[in-house]
């Protein structure tokens, strides 16, 4: 938290640099998760930060591939739904903006489903992104993989994993389908 700028965001080496956009929702991350432990958070921290993912538009550089905002938008409303602030509105907002499925991440995929998750006003697209998903897994005995779909040079700002997307989305696909083996 020492090193969060007055914006709410987060550089990535010391407080008073540039906040960048997936840093400051990864440290929001790790802030949401350490809470959840119980480690005592300054709440100015999270509410500063809450500030700023609620408004991630407005930090995202205009140089950002299409497929890169939408994946950092899509995070940026997960980790709010870790902080308590569940946003279904652009959750499906972020969906229709997109236009297709095709358009968005596994992970951007897994984010917004684990946020809609439960929501009925979401019903038809949790629906479609859950045919989507099981319609792309590779499944063997001991895994399921949703494979690489980024299309883009820029995986460097978001430090791209194609195993974080498989955890992305089967924690969500666990959350909505608890039962589903």
């Amino acid at each position: 938290t020492s090193r969060q700028n007055p914006d709410g965001g987060f550089g990535l080496w010391r407080r008073g640099q540039r906040s960048w956009p997936f840093v400051t929702i990864h440290a929001a991350h790790a802030l949401a998760r350490a809470q959840k432990k119980g480690y005592k958070v300054p709440a100015t921290s999270v509410n500063k930060v809450k500030g700023h993912l609620k408004n991630i538009e407005r930090y995202i550089p205009s140089w950002y591939h299409p497929w890169t905002k939408r994946f950092v938008r899509a995070y940026a409303l997960y980790v709010r739904a870790q902080l308590g602030e569940i946003d279904t509105r652009k959750a499906r907002a972020l969906i229709a903006e997109a236009g297709k499925l095709e358009n968005l991440d596994f992970g951007a995929l897994g984010w917004l489903l684990y946020v809609m998750s439960g929501d009925p006003a979401s019903k038809a697209q949790i629906t479609k992104i859950t045919k989507f998903l099981n319609n792309r897994v590779t499944e063997t005995a001991g895994a399921a993989h949703f494979g690489a779909r980024q299309g883009y040079d820029q995986g460097y700002l978001i430090m791209h994993s194609d195993r974080r997307a498989d955890g992305i989305v089967l924690e969500a696909l666990i959350k909505d389908q608890p039962k589903s083996d």
